[in-house]
């Protein structure tokens, strides 16, 4: 009995069929936190409420950013495939997204012209949302590249969620005060080094909007949700462990003839379940587990 090697077969399996080929890191954590990296990074299908926050109504975006900034908008409400407007490692297994890890922000590319993948070409123009389930929050328009490469670490994006959708900030609120203000470069420096950086937002402090960075520059939410589903299923492993040592001691105490078992995890009708080797009888069903590791994937 062996679960984790059995998810790792599973996951390898799946990764194939979503079209994921080359995998370069196959061990088990790897595989799980890269599996959350995409899913976080990528937007499933569906219908979503749009909000627009008020100093993006007014502001005056040049045409033909602003029609394509109406069409995204339709998109989101309409359930129509956003993925290609993000940029290219949006699906990549280990591509990272520092401001997401940081703050919990999207970006996508205004733009409607296709590359040669099959993605929106990179534009002057970039999109800066935040997303859940059923509802978007178009924060800002801003240049792709500025002068000092600050484009994914200015701060005023956070003033825009808290003056707009304060609830958005305040999980993350920290019972702090600052003793100094980095500016955006210095922001994005210390982001670029793998140092996760608390940030004032009109006096207050917030941090970890978005699962918050390591010093390998991941995201430590997918390391921490890989951990528990590998200790989870240790754990379940030692129960069943336990109880094929009480069935056999029983068995020879009354001596009976030996009840052979054994268990593996498999992957039936996108649910997770333990069944016995040697019967396929199914005796738990891990709940929730696919939806943790795969989420939306399958539709994106």
């Amino acid at each position: 009995m062996n679960l984790l090697k059995d998810l790792n077969g599973i996951l390898q399996a799946e990764l194939n069929k979503l079209g994921y080929r080359q995998i370069q890191k196959k061990d088990t954590h790897n595989l799980l936190a890269a599996l959350f990296n995409v899913q976080d990074k990528t937007v499933s299908v569906k219908r979503r409420r749009v909000y627009i926050s008020e100093e993006l109504k007014v502001k005056e975006v040049e045409e033909p950013y602003n029609d394509y900034l109406k069409q995204i908008r339709n998109k989101f409400k309409n359930g129509k495939d956003i993925n290609p407007h993000l940029s290219g490692g949006s699906t990549k297994l280990y591509k990272k997204d520092p401001l997401l890890y940081d703050w919990g922000i999207h970006h996508l590319h205004l733009n409607n012209k296709l590359n040669s993948k099959g993605l929106i070409e990179r534009s002057d123009y970039l999109l800066f949302f935040i997303l859940k389930e059923d509802v978007v929050y178009f924060i800002d328009v801003s240049k792709h590249k500025l002068e000092d490469r600050t484009e994914f670490s200015q701060q005023y994006l956070l003033g825009i969620v808290k003056r707009n959708w304060p609830y958005l900030l305040e999980p993350f609120k920290l019972p702090v005060t600052l003793s100094r203000k980095n500016d955006d470069k210095a922001h994005s420096l210390l982001r670029g080094a793998g140092i996760a950086t608390f940030v004032d937002v009109d006096g207050e402090a917030y941090g970890l909007m978005g699962g918050g960075i390591s010093s390998a520059k991941t995201n430590l939410t997918h390391t921490r949700k890989a951990d528990d589903i590998i200790k989870s299923l240790r754990d379940q492993e030692n129960i069943l462990k336990t109880a094929k040592k009480e069935l056999k001691d029983l068995t020879s105490e009354f001596k009976i003839s030996p009840i052979k078992t054994d268990y593996k995890l498999i992957l039936e009708d996108k649910s997770f379940y333990i069944v016995e080797s040697r019967t396929g009888t199914k005796t738990i069903e891990i709940q929730g587990l696919y939806n943790s590791v795969f989420g939306h994937l399958v539709n994106v």
